[in-house]
């Protein structure tokens, strides 16, 4: 059974739908009158209504390939980058902030959870592999106390754009290759004496959209998402502290960084 709430519907399943729509118009031309009315109007709107539908249901089936293809490009592509841009926003080298601005939002962090290690300016230089993994465990517990729509719908909506941009380039392959058979199967039947300019024209349009998400443009969404996710910051509380209860448990539970949401 295929659970869809908003960030599947939206990340997982719309780029799935650009994907399979010029597949399924190819299949328009060839479907016969008969099988839905018997000339006129109706005819067309069935036809486009079925090709909706059939559209709808092979992206939401099929909705697991985009992550699945997205989540591969995102690793290749934080390697290019030198790392996840959330990452990367809290080094002490990153462009956009100064040294003082670094240290006082790693001040932050660290006081929302003192468990984190916030490596400094030298540690960072002496050892960028460690710190980085101090940033990754910073931006984790960022992303889970502030994951969801309901109380910082503004960061979740710029997830929403990132997954949807990350995977659709994921799948852009596979978009392409869709378009140009939609694109091909209109000409055709425009060969054969059909009217299927509709196709054609509807094919070049999502592949020309499929074209233009670059890597940048994946980049700057991330940079974005990256920027709101620290905004966050001077709104989170400090997590409340354990009773003291003398077990290793409790202790072990405050050490382990929250782990990256679903």
């Amino acid at each position: 059974m295929v659970h869809l709430d908003r960030y599947i519907l939206n990340a997982r399943v719309l780029p799935m739908l650009v994907v399979t729509l010029p597949l399924v118009l190819a299949a328009y031309p060839w479907l016969p009158a008969e099988a839905f009315a018997k000339d006129g109007l109706w005819t067309t709107a069935a036809k486009w209504a079925t090709t909706g539908a059939s559209s709808a249901f092979l992206a939401t089936v099929l909705s697991f390939v985009p992550r699945a293809f997205g989540t591969r490009l995102e690793e290749r592509l934080w390697r290019e980058w030198g790392g996840a841009p959330a990452t990367a926003y809290l080094r002490y080298a990153h462009p956009e902030l100064d040294e003082r601005q670094t240290a006082a939002l790693h001040a932050k962090i660290a006081k929302i959870d003192p468990s984190l290690h916030v490596p400094s300016k030298a540690g960072e230089e002496d050892d960028p592999a460690a710190a980085d993994q101090c940033y990754e465990s910073m931006v984790r517990m960022l992303r889970a106390r502030t994951w969801g729509p309901k109380n910082y719908p503004m960061l979740f909506d710029e997830n929403l754009s990132y997954g949807f941009r990350r995977n659709l380039l994921g799948i852009r392959t596979i978009g392409i290759l869709a378009c140009l058979i939609g694109m091909g199967s209109g000409a055709a039947a425009i060969w054969q004496g059909h009217t299927a300019w509709p196709v054609i024209a509807i094919a070049a349009v999502v592949g020309a959209f499929v074209l233009a998400n670059t890597p940048g443009d994946v980049r700057r969404q991330a940079e974005r998402y990256a920027r709101r996710l620290f905004m966050t910051v001077d709104l989170l509380k400090p997590a409340p502290k354990a009773k003291a209860s003398g077990t290793a448990t409790s202790k072990k539970a405050l050490q382990e960084p929250p782990a990256k949401p679903a």
